[in-house]
């Protein structure tokens, strides 16, 4: 290009969803100009597959662009959708609908270069006005209400489009790599008629006459696709198989050749000469929601919530509670994003003794009592003694409060209960982890606890982009963990069980880690 923009675009959330990443969980690739220029990373695959036939642990939430879920039920939408930009693990973005940008205006302003010559599965043009219409479609769904409010979308011409947001934004262009980010075809969208045929640009096309919906779609291979090489199978095949046991099952004997599986399933897959994928993406420990002690006036003393850190033995913890399947922690970021604090060390070791000199010197020594919800079939009954136990050494009474039934996880998230345990979603982007997480607007911040010098921080990190905005995640960091708000015990692992005679599979991409991009499998 010869426009002043640098060529192509290097480089940069409902996310942590009501599951592992209700909260979305920064990226540092931005130019501290706003200028974006995305690698191009050409086309990785070569050669072709036949059919790639993969589980899923639950069905697909359908085809409505505005309603995708992140992990392995997004493999659908990724292949029947392209999104303004693809990123990698850490929210580094690469070129997909635009192949550049510039951010300008204090991070308000995101004008989007689009790539040429790109058309839908019904034959209509990938262009300014399609796009403008299909973004728009986005701010108005659920999840753009929560993530894209005011956000307002121009296109000044056929090959640029042009987002506004209302206040500072720097990980917009996170954003559109999600599922926000995902393009349809504006006449699909008005048809009324989602859940039928997606209409997309994608690098797959929905198959629906072999397909069955809630038990398996079949995607076959789009050929006009900008990126078709980088996608090496003909075909995808997508079984539902919600069953843990059933989907090991399929797994051994061939029938699908990848799916999520677990810690338990780990000496299976080995004997059966099948691989397990560990990816990174969450984080299990408490959080201390009561931090200015409204429900609790104990809580809102610093040395209370550093007692409470202290009572947890991580490293024994990591090996007999995980299995040895996760690794000791003190931040709540992922580790190597931008958040992450290379070589900290522990300030709050396992100390019960340091700890209960904490209590009596904050006027608590002989403890007080809390309230912890608890959830059934979410994998909390190993964790829920552990946590009375360790809290027990304290003097501090846990009552568990059992929730049940379709509003349990509201529940949960209302600001009744002064302490919550739970895994929680690191994002790769860790501004989607602190808008998330941290802020008072964010879903797990139940009491809306608000502190000055975390506004500081985050006003920087909205307003600047590169090392800037680095540096003021990982202050922000240090601060949460000076603070104590929370508890974090360890990095929990997750696994994908692949057959590596089949598929070739390095990494996971996903800026959720939770399940591999459809664009990682060879």
């Amino acid at each position: 290009m010869s426009t002043g923009r640098r060529p192509g675009l290097v480089s940069v959330v409902a996310c942590g969803t009501l599951l592992v990443t209700l909260a979305v969980g920064g990226c540092t690739s931005a130019g501290a100009n706003g200028k974006g220029t995305v690698a191009n990373t050409g086309t990785a695959g070569s050669g072709s597959k036949d059919n790639l036939v993969l589980g899923l642990e639950a069905d697909i939430p359908g085809w409505d662009p505005g309603k995708i879920l992140p992990g392995s039920v997004a493999w659908a939408s990724q292949a029947v959708y392209d999104t303004i930009f693809s990123c990698d693990e850490f929210g580094h973005v690469k070129p997909d609908i635009a192949q550049s940008y510039d951010f300008t205006d204090n991070n308000t302003k995101l004008t989007l270069h689009l790539r040429s010559g790109m058309k839908f599965s019904d034959g209509t043009p990938v262009d300014g006005p399609a796009v403008r219409a299909a973004l728009e479609y986005q701010v108005n769904a659920p999840g753009g209400k929560s993530f894209l409010p005011g956000v307002k979308v121009s296109s000044p011409n056929a090959s640029t489009v042009v987002m506004t947001t209302p206040k500072p934004k720097s990980y917009l262009t996170t954003l559109m790599c999600m599922g926000s980010g995902a393009i349809a075809s504006p006449k699909y969208l008005k048809s009324g008629k989602l859940d039928q045929a997606p209409v997309g640009s994608g690098p797959y096309v929905y198959d629906r006459a072999d397909s069955t919906p809630g038990s398996v779609y079949v995607l076959t291979k789009n050929p006009h696709h900008w990126n078709a090489a980088n996608y090496p199978y003909q075909k995808i095949t997508l079984k539902v198989l919600t069953d843990r046991t059933a989907r090991l099952n399929a797994l051994k004997s061939g029938q699908i050749s990848g799916a999520i599986t677990d810690a338990s399933t780990l000496s299976q897959l080995k004997s059966s000469g099948l691989t397990a994928l560990v990816q990174h993406g969450q984080w299990a420990g408490l959080l201390i929601e009561d931090r200015k002690g409204k429900i609790v006036p104990a809580l809102g003393d610093v040395r209370v919530r550093r007692a409470v850190n202290m009572v947890f033995d991580k490293a024994a913890i990591a090996q007999k509670l995980y299995q040895g399947q996760a690794e000791p922690t003190s931040q709540i970021f992922r580790k190597n994003s931008a958040a992450w604090i290379p070589g900290l060390k522990d300030p709050y070791p396992y100390d019960i003794k340091a700890a209960r000199k904490l209590m009596a010197e904050a006027g608590y020594a002989h403890g007080f009592s809390v309230q912890i919800p608890y959830l059934a079939d979410f994998g909390l009954d190993a964790a829920m003694p552990v946590v009375i136990q360790g809290l027990r050494e304290l003097g501090i009474e846990a009552k568990q409060v059992t929730l049940s039934g379709s509003n349990a996880l509201l529940d949960m998230l209302s600001g009744k209960y002064p302490v919550i345990f739970w895994p929680l979603g690191n994002h790769g982007d860790s501004r989607l982890s602190i808008d998330g997480t941290v802020l008072p607007t964010s879903v797990w911040n139940t009491e809306k606890a608000t502190d000055p010098t975390i506004d500081r921080l985050w006003n920087t990190v909205l307003t600047t982009q590169g090392e800037k905005s680095a540096t003021a995640q990982k202050e922000l960091n240090q601060h949460l963990v000076d603070q104590a708000w929370f508890a974090p015990w360890v990095y929990m692992n997750s696994f994908f069980g692949y057959d590596p005679k089949k598929i070739e599979l390095g990494k996971s991409t996903d800026l959720n880690q939770l399940a591999p991009q459809l664009s990682d499998f060879r």
